[in-house]
């Protein structure tokens, strides 16, 4: 089983823990090369909440070697929970924003990542399990 497929089978996963169904994970491939200055324009990844597609760089941005599995987990919580905790337009001084990570988001995020570290087959990738 190559890297791409494990990482499938963990989304796969990931959702069914979650409870979200419909989801589809694609890999980022279109950055081939290394990146030359990777402070600037670096997306570690982005869901598409009309078509519920995730998609996920899987490569670092430096050397283009495979990212740890935990890490691309983590990045798959964050992903995830643009869904549970959809943006919001919002009235701040005068003005309309949208309001797309936010306090409760981010509380979600830690508890999807704390509910992967405690599962069995996703808790490998982490070093540590939760007490």
């Amino acid at each position: 089983m190559n890297r791409q497929e494990e990482l499938e089978l963990a989304f796969i996963r990931a959702c069914d823990l979650l409870k979200l169904a419909g989801f589809s994970f694609r890999p980022m491939l279109n950055r081939l090369g290394p990146v030359k200055n990777t402070k600037k324009a670096y997306r570690l990844g982005h869901i598409n909440l009309k078509t519920k597609t995730v998609t996920i760089d899987i490569y670092t941005a430096k050397r283009r070697t495979p990212k740890k599995i935990s890490a691309v987990l983590s990045v798959m919580a964050h992903e995830l929970a643009h869904f549970q905790k959809p943006p919001f337009r919002q009235r701040w001084r005068g003005r309309w924003i949208n309001r797309i990570h936010y306090p409760k988001f981010y509380r979600q995020v830690n508890q999807n990542i704390k509910k992967f570290k405690r599962d069995k087959i996703l808790g490998k990738y982490f070093k540590s399990l939760f007490p």
